[in-house]
């Protein structure tokens, strides 16, 4: 990975707000994120919990997760925001939204790392060692991970059924080597038969709803040669994507 980008990825700051401020983030946090409240308390509001901080507490919201956060002070909100995208999960758990336990050490590496706008190797490793702290402290959800894993990658595939391996594993914040042991723990097919089914309902759909040849839609799709699309076609569907246009033409 590129140094820049690697450096890129991480945005440490300390932010304040007077008073009380609503934040809508119902379409995902960006990134991860661990924070320390300074002053003033916070509510964070997700699909299934409600959490409430407190000054002196720490607290960690997931990459993608949908929630509204409101903040309170008496005047003052202040607190140090360690955003994230690299995630050292290598136990394939699923860390939810929570406070985290206060520690002494952890405050002290926290104060090292907030407003650092250009960050060095040295603060990096800060970081991590940070991370080392807190992760025993956090609760955590095994059992589910890896179906949440193969729900993400489906939902992705959806709407970018060329992306690579790499880019699945990313947008799961994984390896590539946890993705498809998730997909062994967890589905009935392969991340390459997922791939391929899905494609499949693409040309179904575009046998059914439009006029463009099968030549035309086993290109679109990229499919490798059109007698293979064709075999694939009828092991899925028990048809042939002649008779499919037929019998369910609109």
């Amino acid at each position: 990975m590129n140094d820049i980008i690697f450096s890129n990825s991480f945005k440490f700051l300390t932010i304040e707000f007077d008073k009380f401020h609503y934040t809508d983030n119902r379409a995902g946090a960006p990134d991860h994120y661990f924070a320390y409240m300074l002053s003033g308390s916070c509510k964070i509001v997700t699909a299934s919990d409600t959490v409430e901080i407190s000054e002196g507490d720490f607290f960690y919201i997931p990459n993608k997760c949908s929630y509204q956060s409101y903040w309170y002070g008496n005047p003052e909100i202040r607190f140090i925001s360690l955003g994230f995208q690299y995630f050292p999960n290598f136990d394939n758990k699923t860390y939810p939204t929570q406070a985290i336990p206060y520690s002494d050490n952890a405050a002290e590496l926290f104060f090292r790392l907030s407003d650092k706008s250009r960050l060095s190797a040295p603060d990096i490793g800060v970081f991590y060692t940070l991370v080392g702290l807190l992760l025993p402290k956090m609760s955590h959800n095994t059992a589910c991970r890896t179906r949440e894993i193969v729900e993400l990658t489906q939902n992705y595939l959806i709407h970018h059924p060329h992306a690579t391996t790499s880019e699945l594993a990313k947008n799961c914040t994984i390896s590539e080597a946890a993705l498809y042991s998730a997909f062994h723990k967890a589905s009935d097919v392969t991340l390459n038969q997922l791939r391929n089914n899905l494609l499949l309902e693409k040309a179904k759909d575009m046998l059914i709803t439009t006029d463009k040849p099968i030549e035309y839609i086993c290109n679109t799709l990229q499919f490798s040669s059109t007698s293979y699309f064709r075999k694939k076609f009828k092991q899925y569907f028990n048809m042939t994507p002649k008779e499919m246009r037929k019998r369910y033409r609109i």
